[in-house]
């Protein structure tokens, strides 16, 4: 898996790091039950602090992506994937922001949807490689 780091982005390194694992295992180059490089590795690969690294894979543990073993930290199955109720209260904070900007700017809700359905169209697009 290649990822692709902009350290003169205004997003954190981290949260960077933890988008280019969910791509990762969208586009199957990360496959369940996968061991991630060690956070040392991957530090020294990308030139990042390891304690970025480590925060990016604590993150994963969290929303139930990853799980940490003695020996590093995996990519559980998918259908262990199950959101956590703090990720979610995330996860629609993060959309009531998208849907103020939305009402905002006069979006109208066919707009809206033909900015989903292009998404969902490059995820699944993604998934497909």
């Amino acid at each position: 898996m290649i990822i692709h780091i902009k350290p003169e982005s205004d997003t954190p390194i981290y949260v960077q790091l933890v988008y280019q694992i969910k791509i990762g295992i969208l586009k199957k180059e990360l496959i369940p039950g996968e061991m991630l490089p060690s956070v040392r590795s991957l530090a020294g690969d990308i030139g990042v602090n390891m304690h970025t690294v480590n925060k990016a894979y604590l993150q994963l543990v969290d929303e139930k992506i990853l799980t940490n073993h003695k020996k590093g930290f995996q990519v559980r199955e998918r259908e262990q994937m199950d959101m956590s109720d703090t990720y979610q209260e995330e996860f629609k904070l993060k959309l009531t922001e998208l849907m103020i900007d939305a009402a905002i700017y006069q979006l109208s809700e066919k707009e809206v949807n033909v900015i989903r359905e292009s998404i969902n169209t490059e995820i699944q697009r993604r998934e497909e490689k």
